[in-house]
């Protein structure tokens, strides 16, 4: 399994240094990219789709108690407002009734 890993990553990496052939030839060069451009579909994507909108899906990678696994938890925006509400609360009443006599 490790070299499995071990082949994608080399291939994923691509060729470190540029063989030249044997009649001489240089590689061709590869085309100038400026960085930061946007490509036409990211661009548009990112403009029909409103900064609050709470129904927009938002995936988040939480940890297991007791476990280096992580598992990811997918809900709309406003679900997870919601539920960051409520556990707040739930911890507030919580730390609250420790305090009583």
């Amino acid at each position: 399994m490790i070299s499995a890993i071990l082949v994608a990553a080399m291939l994923l990496a691509g060729p470190a240094t540029a063989v030249p052939s044997a009649s001489g030839e240089t590689p061709a060069a590869k085309p100038a990219t400026t960085p930061g451009t946007v490509s036409e579909a990211t661009g548009v994507a990112s403009k029909t789709k409103a900064p609050d909108d709470r129904n927009a899906m938002v995936c988040k990678t939480e940890p297991v108690l007791g476990s280096r696994m992580t598992v990811k938890r997918c809900m709309t925006k406003g679900d997870m407002a919601m539920k960051q509400f409520e556990d707040r609360q739930t911890l507030e009443r919580m730390q609250g009734d420790t305090y009583r006599h």
